[in-house]
């Protein structure tokens, strides 16, 4: 038992001896500096090893010549400028208005028993159709007077006529009769000398002779009465027949028609109403018979007034555009409007527009574009717009290289340019509006190839870069 008691403090005490902190022995300083001098040598044979292996590549690699210096060629799209006679368009704006129309009054007075049905504002109606009725018991009874008044005429101048032939044959034989009283006469006055007849029977024959003169003067003035009556009554019939003329017409009035055909604009009449001549009941327009007006402007008038071909009759072409859809019509300049349009700063122009057989028919009011052809410019030359730079320059092509131009400009056609000087016929011009043009710089023509998103065309490098 007291081993055991010994061995065990011995064992407690060389653990304690255990857990003892070890004191080290210091480093040798020169083993230290031999492992920094072993890394540095290690380092530079590394790094030797590199740049003998750098050098024998260089040694062995192919010679390089220097890479010559190659200007920027630019892709362009080009246009051969070619001499033509050349009409510019002039885009202007207009409103269609129409050439025909009409309001239409009744021509007699009464009451509406009739209306047509078409009669609405949009509907087509055509020419003759009756549109409204108006009652005509009135005017039936005026005609039936007037018949009756110029029948009666009629047979009073029979009459009359009648009364001048019996008093022309009545003269005719008074006549007759004083002839021979005056024969009578003078055989009495021969034979007064002789002793055969008296004085008192010769003049008994004179007062004989004196009656049938008496006779034949009445006869004669009865005749001048039945003429003078016979013209009179010829006058009132002539009047009557105008009386009975003009019943039938207002007879026909009670029926008021289209004068041609047309589309109704307004209509104010229903059965029933009372109308008179000073009612508007109805106005049409023809749709046959359209006129479209617009302005030309100063400058613009006075260039087309001096060209060969004149303003009136030129044809012109209108497009009305309806939601998305286009539709086109023609026409021809009628007339210049009769005074200057200072308001709108020119001249007022009208076209007569020609019928068309368009899906869609144009209506008064529609506002317009209108193409009419501007002067005519000869031996002229047509490029686009986009090869003009600083308002009045152009390049062209000669020997791959831009060479600038100044132009003279005689008029602008939407996306063209009408050129009358400063460039010749069959010179190749840019129209590419490249931002780096410039008298000398180096361009290639292109087909197909697009410009940037800025519009500046793409350079490219020289052939052989």
């Amino acid at each position: 038992m007291l081993k055991s008691a010994h061995d065990g403090e011995a064992a407690q005490s060389h653990t304690d001896d255990d857990a003892a902190p070890v004191e080290m022995s210091p480093r040798s300083p020169l083993l230290s500096g031999g492992r920094v001098l072993l890394q540095v040598i290690v380092m530079l044979a590394v790094l030797g090893g590199s740049y003998a292996v750098m050098n024998r590549l260089i040694a062995t690699g192919p010679e390089r010549t220097p890479r010559p210096f190659q200007p920027t060629v630019y892709s362009i799209e080009t246009v051969v400028a070619e001499q033509a006679v050349n009409t510019p368009q002039l885009m202007l704006y207009g409103e269609v208005q129409a050439a025909r129309s009409v309001e239409l009054r009744p021509l007699v007075n009464g009451e509406i028993i009739a209306v047509n049905p078409e009669l609405k504002a949009g509907s087509y109606v055509a020419g003759g159709d009756v549109l409204i009725e108006i009652d005509a018991f009135s005017y039936r009874g005026a005609l039936s007077e007037a018949r009756a008044n110029l029948a009666q005429a009629r047979a009073t101048l029979a009459e009359t006529k009648a009364r001048m032939v019996s008093e022309q044959e009545q003269l005719e034989a008074s006549e007759m009769q004083l002839t021979l009283a005056e024969s009578d006469l003078e055989r009495a006055e021969s034979l007064v000398a002789s002793g055969t007849l008296t004085e008192k029977q010769v003049e008994d024959r004179r007062l004989i002779v004196s009656q049938r003169e008496q006779a034949v003067s009445q006869r004669r003035n009865n005749r001048i009465i039945e003429e003078a009556r016979q013209e009179q009554q010829e006058a009132n019939i002539e009047s009557l027949e105008w009386k009975v003329q003009q019943a039938e017409r207002n007879l026909e009035y009670t029926e008021l028609k289209a004068p041609f055909s047309g589309v109704v604009q307004t209509h104010n009449a229903e059965p029933g109403r009372y109308v008179s001549s000073n009612d508007v009941v109805a106005s049409l327009y023809d749709d046959n018979a359209l006129e479209v007006r617009f302005t030309l402007t100063d400058a613009q008038y006075g260039r087309i007034s001096t060209d060969a071909d004149p303003l009136i009759g030129r044809a012109i072409k209108v497009v009305w555009t309806v939601g998305v859809s286009s539709y086109e019509y023609v026409g021809r300049i009628d007339r210049i409007a009769a005074e200057i349009a200072s308001q709108r700063g020119g001249v007022e122009v009208v076209a007569r527009l020609e019928p068309s057989d368009s899906p869609v028919q144009l209506r008064p009011g529609a506002f317009v574009e209108i193409d009419v052809p501007d002067r005519t410019y000869e031996d002229s030359l047509r490029i686009p717009e986009t090869a003009l730079f600083s308002g009045s320059e152009v390049f062209v092509v000669e020997d791959g290289k831009l060479v600038r131009r100044v132009v003279e400009i005689a008029a602008f056609d939407r996306e063209d340019i009408i050129v009358t000087g400063g460039i010749e016929p069959g010179e190749i011009v840019m129209t590419t509006h490249l931002t780096q043009a410039d008298d000398g710089v180096r361009v290639r023509q292109s087909a197909g190839e697009t410009d940037d998103a800025n519009g500046r065309a793409r350079p490219e490098a020289a052939e052989g870069s």
